[in-house]
């Protein structure tokens, strides 16, 4: 079922390098077809295996984050032309994310029984989802910043490079999908908060997670304020927006691998 799901992902993070000139075009004959089909394909992996329970280790976290991912990408590139020229990067990150879950396949998880999901742990977990899939689309986008200003210096826009939103495009894509993402996590540290003090009775747990997260949180309000305040853009903000994309990825997926993988 993960080969399955692989599969549909793989057509679409193809198409902007076979066909530069159709990934981005919102009206593509194309585009959109192999876009849903690489939305619903690791949906249904998540869907079928779950069986009413929370799927804990750490290839069934890569698989949820790269269908969290997708969904949101998908209902972003609806209302945005230049998250749809994001795809040439996007779609490649997750089939890294699938392969890596492929991997890792075999390591077995500690599943949480659907009595133990709470409605609050839920949606503790999904904001935390949310969150995950919007700075790693911001984190695309900084990229796609990135690659744009190196080719136009060098005079090398051309192929898929070329298909990359303008940089405007993509930093006013940036912002906007880090100030969603400001908010989300905020929300999700509450939530946090909320589920842990319901359980031990204690506020916050100041484990590597926790603290993780916060300091994400910290540096994307940081990014921001510099940004309405001092007008900071192009290469500059984007390595911020990708330290803020590492430390979130080494709270959420990297202490799943530290624990389930090495340690476990």
């Amino acid at each position: 079922m993960g080969i399955a799901a692989l599969l549909t992902l793989l057509p679409a993070a193809i198409l902007p390098y076979v066909k530069p000139g159709l990934a981005g075009r919102p009206t593509g004959a194309i585009f959109w077809p192999l876009l849903v089909t690489a939305t619903v394909g690791p949906l249904a992996l998540d869907l079928s295996v779950s069986g009413g329970i929370w799927r804990t280790g750490f290839s069934a976290t890569l698989w949820t984050i790269v269908a969290a991912t997708m969904f949101v990408y998908l209902a972003v590139c609806v209302i945005s032309d230049a998250a749809q020229r994001l795809s040439g990067l996007v779609l490649p990150y997750l089939v890294i994310l699938a392969l890596i879950a492929l991997a890792w396949s075999s390591v077995p998880d500690r599943p949480v029984s659907g009595n133990l999901l709470t409605v609050w742990l839920q949606l503790h977990i999904g904001i935390s989802l949310l969150t995950y899939a919007l700075v790693g689309l911001s984190a695309m986008a900084a990229l796609a910043i990135w690659v744009r200003e190196r080719a136009l210096r060098a005079h090398r826009l051309a192929g898929w490079s070329a298909n990359l939103p303008a940089i405007t495009d993509a930093e006013r894509l940036q912002i906007r999908l880090l100030a969603c993402s400001e908010i989300v996590l905020g929300v999700g540290l509450m939530t946090g908060m909320a589920t842990h003090l319901a359980v031990s009775g204690a506020i916050v747990s100041l484990d590597h997670k926790t603290l993780l997260s916060i300091l994400t949180f910290v540096v994307i309000g940081v990014l921001l304020m510099l940004h309405w305040g001092s007008g900071l853009r192009g290469r500059r903000a984007a390595r911020i927006v990708l330290l803020a994309f590492l430390l979130i990825t080494l709270a959420f997926p990297g202490v799943k691998f530290v624990t389930d993988v090495i340690i476990g």
